[in-house]
């Protein structure tokens, strides 16, 4: 164990203070990887990403643990995360595919996200509504805890 005055101020900011990190859509778009139906520009990706600026900070932390299997992201914030974060359209679970203009379906509505925390990927349904996205990436997020599931 080294003693604790070796280190810097800044050492232990880095390894133990909570730096809140103010996630913008515009700054996630450039920090996340887009794949499998969805691009920076599908109506999915604005929803969630408005979702994620409005997150408190109890909530940022849920995603990162959902997401990420960390409650916090690493120094560097979002962009620092390694593998990138990886965000898939998740085909609904339901035969039946009721397509709309945006690409969403109302089987999508029933569904809830799935993620795999080894690789930061993120399966996100096409859901109706931003209100249906953010009940459900809620759901998710808070009643998953601590479970593991493979999807």
């Amino acid at each position: 164990m080294f003693p604790p005055n070796i280190f810097t101020s800044r050492t232990w900011t880095i390894y133990y203070a909570v730096v809140e990190e103010i996630w913008e859509p515009e700054s996630l778009v450039d920090n996340i990887k887009f794949d499998h139906g969805y691009t920076a520009r599908s109506p999915a990706i604005i929803n969630l990403f408005e979702i994620m600026a409005e997150f408190t900070s109890e909530q940022q932390h849920a995603f990162c643990q959902f997401v990420t299997s960390a409650p916090r992201l690493p120094p560097g914030g979002i962009a620092a995360l390694s593998p990138k974060l990886t965000i898939v359209r998740k085909h609904p679970s339901s035969a039946v595919n009721t397509s709309n203009s945006t690409g969403a379906t109302e089987s999508a509505d029933d569904d809830l996200p799935s993620v795999m925390t080894c690789a930061n990927y993120l399966k996100l349904p096409p859901y109706s509504t931003k209100e249906i996205m953010r009940k459900k990436l809620l759901y998710a997020i808070l009643e998953g805890r601590g479970s593991f599931d493979l999807s």
